[in-house]
């Protein structure tokens, strides 16, 4: 049987784990919130992707791949 002491340092460990614990969760819960507003898949960001996209491709095509003399 454990005495009271062992009990309040056991109750002690457990509170911090809890305070560490619902913090954890708080910030996963702001994680998921800034992840579904910054949802790829919504059609307002897979347009401008697109497009960023579409002009990187073309700047990577005007580059020449070799050094040549001029």
């Amino acid at each position: 049987m454990a005495t009271k002491k062992e009990l309040e340092i056991v109750i002690s460990k457990l509170k911090k784990e809890n305070l560490c614990l619902q913090d954890e969760n708080a910030s996963l819960w702001f994680l998921l919130d800034e992840l579904e507003k910054s949802d790829l898949g919504n059609e307002q960001y897979r347009e401008n992707f697109e497009r960023v996209f579409n002009d990187l491709r073309k700047n990577t095509m005007m580059i020449h791949q070799k050094t040549e003399e001029a």
